[in-house]
C-alpha cells in the first residue's frame, strides 16, 4: 500500500479549521483481483460568536476494500469496494453560566460498488438528530440529557420479482452523558442510553433495551498513556468501528455488541514509541441477509479476542518507521457462529512536509 497524506490545522480568530486526507494505492501479490485505490478525507470547522452560540461541522468521506469475512456473504470472489460518506453539525446556546443546549444532527450513506443482491443489500441510510441539556457544575465535569431520534433505511434490501424492496427501521433513545476530569491527568467519559430499535422487515433485529459507553483515560506519567473503554451498542445502524491505532473500521452487522479495549502508548524515548492493545468483543448475531423466497431465521453468537502490538521510530521530524503485529481468535456458537484465528503483521514508512 503506497499512500500520499495531507492535513491542515488553522486557528481563524474564534474559528478552527481543520481537514485531512489520505490517498491509497493497495497491490496483492497473489490475488491481484483485489488491488484497489482508496481513500479517507475529513473536514470541519469549529466556530463561536461573541454571543452564547457555538459550534461545529464536519464532514467525511471514504473509500476501503470490503472486509473479506462478512457475515452470511462469505469469500466474495470478487472485488468490492465500500464508500462511507458522512455530514454532522452540532448547534450550543448558552442559556446561562453553567447550562447550554444543544442540537445535533447528522447524515450518514454506506454504498458498495458490487452490483450483487448479496451485497446491495448491505447499502445504507441514516438520518440522526437530537436535543439536549447540559450542565456543567465545576470546570471539571459535565452533566447533559438528551432525547435522540435515528431513521435509516436499506434501499435495495430484498430483491423480489418486481425488483428491490426497502427495509427501513426507527430508533428512538433518552442519552443521559457525564463527564469528569479528576487532574490534568485523567478523564472519565460516560454516555447510557436507554431506546427502542424496529425494522419493518428485518424484525429479527429489533431491539429494546439499555446501550451505552464508558471511557476512560489516564497519563500515568511523561511516557505512559493508557486508555480504557467499555461499549455496549447495536450493530450497523450505529456504525461501529472495531480497528486499533486509528485504522479504518469494518461495519458491524450484530443484533448488539458488548466490547472491552485496552490500549497502552509508551514513550520509550523522544524518538522511539510503542503501543499495546487487548480487545475483547461478544457479538450477539442474527440474520441480516433475505433468504431467495422469504427471510431465513438464524442466530449464533461468538467472541472475538484481539492483541496488537505497534511500535514508531522517528529520527526526524519529517521521516517516521513503524511496524504493527496482531494476533485475533475468534469463537461462535449457533447458526452464524464461526471459528477464526489469525496473525497480521505490517510495516511503513512516512516523509512529511509541515
Amino acid at each position: 500500500s503506497t499512500a500520499l497524506l495531507a492535513g491542515l490545522d488553522q486557528g481563524l480568530g474564534r474559528q478552527r479549521l481543520y481537514g485531512n486526507v489520505a490517498l491509497r494505492a493497495n497491490r496483492f501479490s497473489d490475488n491481484p483481483l483485489y488491488n484497489n485505490h482508496s481513500y479517507s478525507a475529513a473536514a470541519g470547522l469549529d466556530w463561536s460568536s461573541v454571543e452564547r452560540l457555538s459550534g461545529s461541522l464536519s464532514a467525511s468521506a471514504s473509500r476501503n476494500l470490503a472486509s473479506f469475512n462478512l457475515q452470511e456473504i462469505g469469500l466474495l470472489t470478487e472485488k468490492n469496494l465500500e464508500s462511507v460518506q458522512a455530514l454532522d453539525g452540532t448547534l450550543r446556546w448558552g442559556l446561562m453560566t453553567r447550562y447550554s443546549l444543544e442540537a445535533t444532527a447528522g447524515r450518514r450513506r454506506v454504498t458498495n460498488s458490487l452490483d450483487t443482491a448479496s451485497v446491495q443489500a448491505r447499502d445504507f441510510f441514516q438520518d440522526t438528530g437530537s436535543l439536549g441539556l447540559r450542565w456543567n457544575p465545576s470546570a471539571v465535569s459535565s452533566l447533559g440529557l438528551a432525547l435522540r431520534s435515528t431513521r435509516g433505511h436499506y434501499p435495495r434490501f430484498r430483491l423480489t420479482v418486481d425488483g428491490y424492496e426497502a427495509d427501513r427501521y426507527k430508533r428512538h433513545d433518552i442519552d443521559f452523558t457525564a463527564s469528569y476530569r479528576p487532574s490534568g491527568a485523567s478523564s472519565l467519559n460516560l454516555r447510557l442510553s436507554n431506546g427502542k430499535t424496529a425494522y419493518d422487515l428485518a424484525t429479527q433485529r429489533n431491539y429494546s433495551g439499555l446501550t451505552g459507553a464508558l471511557g476512560w483515560s489516564w497519563q500515568t506519567s511523561g511516557k505512559v498513556r493508557l486508555n480504557t473503554s467499555l461499549v455496549r451498542d447495536t450493530g450497523q445502524d450505529s456504525y461501529a468501528v472495531t480497528t486499533f491505532f486509528g485504522q479504518s473500521g469494518t461495519t458491524d452487522y450484530s443484533r448488539i455488541t458488548t466490547s472491552l479495549r485496552l490500549k497502552a502508548d509508551y514513550e520509550v524515548s523522544a524518538k522511539i514509541s510503542m503501543n499495546l492493545a487487548l480487545g475483547r468483543s461478544d457479538r450477539d448475531l442474527v440474520q441480516t441477509q433475505p433468504g431467495l423466497f422469504s427471510d431465513v431465521q438464524a442466530s449464533g453468537r461468538d467472541r472475538y479476542t484481539t492483541l496488537a502490538l505497534g511500535a514508531r521510530w522517528i529520527p526526524y521530524r519529517s521521516f517516521m518507521l513503524g511496524c504493527d503485529a496482531s494476533t485475533e481468535r475468534r469463537r461462535g456458537s449457533g447458526q452464524l457462529g464461526s471459528d477464526l484465528k489469525a496473525a497480521t503483521y505490517g510495516c511503513y514508512g512516512q516523509f512529511t512536509l509541515q
